[in-house]
C-alpha cells in the first residue's frame, strides 16, 4: 500500500545519490511535486542524472516524476591556486631623509631550474615610525607580480615587534583579496640580524601560509540592506502619521505572509494528508531595526517643531556656506603633498601616492611618477602615513 511521504524526506534520500550535491522538492497545495532543483558536482550530463533520480524515486516510494521537473545546476570546479615559490632574501636597502622614508627589496626565487628576481619598492613620510611598515609594503610589492598569478591581491594589514620567549618577534599580517573572498594570512620571524630583515621574513612567512578563511566573532552580522529598508519604512510611516487625523494616528501594521510547504503524497486509496508547511521568519518591527542602526539616547530624543526648523533654515541661509570635511581633507592633501594609501571596494590598492587634484566624482594621484584617475565612488579609505596640519584659511 503506498504510504504518505514528505518533501524533506525526499531530499534527504536524493541528496544520498553519487551525483546529488543537494535538492529542494516544491510541491502545490494538491501535494504533487511541481520541480525538483538539483546541485550537482558530476561531470555527467544532465540526463544521466534525470535518469538517475527518477529511478530512484520510483523504486523507493513509487512516485512516478516526469524529467522536464528536474532542474539540475553544476557548480563551477574551484580553481586550485597556485603555491608561490619559495623566495630569498637577496637585497634590502634603505634611504632615510628628511623627506621622505624609502626602502628597496630584492628577492629571489628558482623556477625551472633558473633563478629569478622580483624588486619591489615603496616610500614614506620621514620618521622610524613608517621605516618597517615601508619595508613590510616594499616586499609585498616584490611579491605582487607572483600573488596575482593565482587571482590574489596582497596587502599589509598589520606589523608589530614584539618580545616572546626571551626574543624579539616580528609579526605581519596579510590581507589575499580575490573575487570570492579575502583571507587573512599571518607570518612570524625572529629578529636576528636586523629589525627589517625580519620583517621581510614575516611577509614571506605569511604568504606562503596555507589559505583559511577567517570567521568574524560576534554571530551572524545584520543585513544593511534590511535596515535601511527598515528606516526607510519608519519615516514613511512618521508622514503618514503626521498627515492622518489625530484619532487615525497609530503605527502601521505589517504583516508578512506566511508561506506553507505542500507535502507530497503518494496516489492511492488513502484520505487526505495533513499538510505540513514552515511558516516564514516573522518581519522585524522598522522601530527595532531603527534602533539597531542608530541607538536611542538616554532619556529619549529632543522633540523640535516646524518653527524652530524654519528658524534654523533662515538663520543658515544668512550664514556664509560651510566647506564640507571631505573637501578640506582632500585641500590639506593636494597642499601637503602627503602620500596616502587609498583602498577601493572591488580590492584594488595604490600603497603609496600622492593627490594632485580633485574634483566632485574624481581624484587625480600620482603613483611612481604617473598620474592616475581615480573615482570616489569607488574609494572605501584615504589614509595618509603622518599627521595632516589643519587647514589654515576658508575657501573664497
Amino acid at each position: 500500500m503506498p504510504r504518505e511521504v514528505f518533501a524533506e524526506e525526499i531530499e534527504t534520500f536524493l541528496e544520498r545519490l553519487d551525483a546529488v550535491a543537494a535538492t529542494r522538492v516544491v510541491a502545490n497545495e494538491a501535494g504533487e511535486i511541481e520541480r525538483i532543483y538539483v546541485t550537482t558536482e558530476s561531470t555527467r550530463d544532465d540526463g544521466a542524472i534525470r535518469r538517475a533520480i527518477t529511478s530512484a524515486l520510483m523504486s523507493q516510494f513509487s512516485l512516478p516524476v516526469d524529467g522536464w521537473r528536474i532542474q539540475i545546476a553544476h557548480f563551477e570546479p574551484t580553481p586550485e591556486l597556485e603555491n608561490l615559490p619559495e623566495c630569498r632574501l637577496a637585497r634590502l636597502e634603505e634611504t632615510i631623509t628628511e623627506t621622505l622614508t624609502r626602502a628597496q627589496v630584492e628577492l629571489r626565487y628558482d623556477r625551472d631550474g633558473a633563478p629569478k628576481t622580483l624588486i619591489g619598492t615603496a616610500q614614506a613620510p620621514p620618521g622610524q615610525a613608517h621605516r618597517l611598515r615601508t619595508v613590510a609594503a616594499a616586499a609585498i610589492e616584490a611579491l605582487r607580480p607572483l600573488a596575482q598569478r593565482s587571482g590574489n591581491k596582497p596587502s599589509l594589514e598589520g606589523l608589530v615587534l614584539m618580545p616572546f620567549a626571551g626574543a624579539t618577534v616580528a609579526l605581519a599580517a596579510i590581507s589575499m583579496a580575490s573575487e570570492r573572498a579575502s583571507l587573512l594570512h599571518v607570518g612570524a620571524a625572529v629578529v636576528s640580524t636586523s629589525e627589517a630583515e625580519a620583517v621581510v621574513s614575516a611577509v614571506l612567512d605569511a604568504v606562503r601560509k596555507p589559505v583559511r578563511p577567517v570567521e568574524k566573532a560576534g554571530g551572524v552580522r545584520p543585513d544593511r540592506r534590511h535596515q535601511i529598508e527598515g528606516l526607510r519604512q519608519h519615516y514613511e510611516r512618521l508622514l503618514r502619521r503626521e498627515g492622518a487625523p489625530a484619532e487615525m494616528a497609530g503605527p502601521a501594521e505589517m504583516a508578512a505572509p506566511a508561506e506553507m510547504a505542500a507535502p507530497v503524497v503518494t496516489p492511492g486509496p488513502a484520505g487526505p494528508s495533513e499538510p505540513v508547511g514552515v511558516a516564514a521568519p516573522a518581519a522585524q518591527d522598522p522601530d527595532q531595526q531603527l534602533a539597531d542602526i542608530r541607538p536611542e539616547r538616554e532619556g529619549g530624543a529632543a522633540i523640535v517643531t516646524r518653527d524652530e526648523i524654519r528658524g534654523d533654515a533662515q538663520s543658515a541661509a544668512k550664514a556664509p556656506p560651510r566647506a564640507s570635511v571631505e573637501d578640506a581633507f582632500y585641500r590639506r592633501l593636494v597642499a601637503t603633498g602627503a602620500p596616502v594609501h587609498i583602498r577601493c571596494r572591488d580590492g584594488y590598492e595604490i600603497p603609496t601616492g600622492v593627490v594632485k587634484e580633485f574634483g566632485t566624482y574624481s581624484l587625480l594621484v600620482e603613483v611612481n611618477g604617473v598620474q592616475e584617475l581615480v573615482f570616489k565612488h569607488g574609494i572605501i579609505a584615504i589614509r595618509p602615513y603622518g599627521p595632516l596640519p589643519p587647514e589654515t584659511g576658508t575657501p573664497s
